[in-house]
């Protein structure tokens, strides 16, 4: 055990009374009740004394959002939350039909994050991350625009400096030396736990893959054992999905789609809902990943035009 998993002390003292509704709301079908979502989301935020926020709110078919007209509401809602706290906000509005990257699952999805942090990351990760902190890098004065912004967080990426300063942040928080070096070094099967079997799903037919759902990966991996049905249910941190092809990509007859990291949960029905949640057909349609932007009292921006404009 690395303790990156491990909750720490403050964490509970942050946002107490929201720990404890959040955990009701997951086995009582309100995740996705807007004003529940926008209190949770917002009451951390604003404990933490910020100046600056940028949100990532996400719509499609994953997504606690029924459409994206609901999402621009949520994001909405939220930006005039914390700008009427006296905080600087914005939203990002993010597709969320495909999944982000190529992992679904807790390790899967922090060995990921940290290889992103090495400048090995998927595009559209790199994309959501650069966005976002161009933004806060604006509000801060630091880039004079939102594509200089975008430029200094992907160099960060490559030249080594996100993934120390992220190491050092575990640091500050009670994660071993040894732990630490092991993630520099990127030996994480000596961190995460692996999965006992490893399972290949393959393309059934060629063409492009047209869709990926991501609502069904998330509930799969949740089946698996990598989420919570039940509060107090113990979550499997070395099990998951991993994406080998996504949206966009072509594909031959036989070619592997993904893989299942499990430890013997995975029933013959289970495989089927996983393999159906790729949608392979003669369409070539690649993932659009940030839509826009929603600041207060200004009409919600098309992220392309925001990024000229700004």
């Amino acid at each position: 055990s690395s303790g990156i998993n491990a909750e720490l002390p403050f964490t509970a003292g942050i946002a107490p009374a929201d720990k404890i509704l959040y955990s009701i709301r997951d086995i009582t079908s309100t995740v996705c009740y807007a004003p529940l979502s926008c209190s949770s989301i917002m009451s951390k935020k604003l404990a933490e004394g910020l100046g600056s926020l940028v949100l990532d709110v996400k719509s499609g078919v994953a997504s606690t959002t029924d459409s994206h007209e609901q999402a621009e509401w949520l994001a909405r809602m939220m930006v005039d939350i914390g700008h009427g706290m006296g905080v600087n906000t914005t939203a990002v509005l993010t597709e969320m039909n495909t999944p982000i990257g190529y992992t679904i699952g807790n390790s899967l999805e922090m060995i990921e994050s940290l290889e992103c942090m090495k400048g090995n990351g998927p595009a559209d990760l790199e994309t959501i991350v650069a966005v976002q902190g161009a933004i806060l890098l604006c509000d801060a004065g630091i880039a004079s625009t939102q594509e200089q912004g975008e430029k200094m967080i992907l160099q960060t990426f490559r030249d080594g400096t996100a993934l120390e300063k992220f190491l050092q942040i575990l640091g500050n928080q009670g994660v071993e030396k040894g732990t630490l070096e092991l993630l520099r070094k990127g030996e994480y099967d000596q961190v995460f736990k692996k999965p006992k079997f490893v399972e290949n799903i393959t393309a059934q037919q060629p063409g492009f893959i047209e869709a990926v759902n991501a609502m069904s990966l998330g509930t799969a991996t949740v089946l698996l054992g990598g989420g919570r049905q039940l509060a107090g249910d113990k979550i499997d941190p070395a099990v998951g999905i991993k994406l080998i092809r996504s949206k966009g990509d072509q594909v031959e007859r036989g070619d592997i789609l993904a893989e299942i990291h499990h430890n013997g949960k995975l029933s013959k029905m289970l495989r089927t809902r996983i393999e159906e949640a790729f949608l392979i057909g003669e369409s070539k349609s690649p993932i659009r990943r940030v839509i826009a932007i929603v600041k207060p009292d200004v009409p919600t921006v098309d992220y392309e035009v925001y990024r000229n404009q700004h």
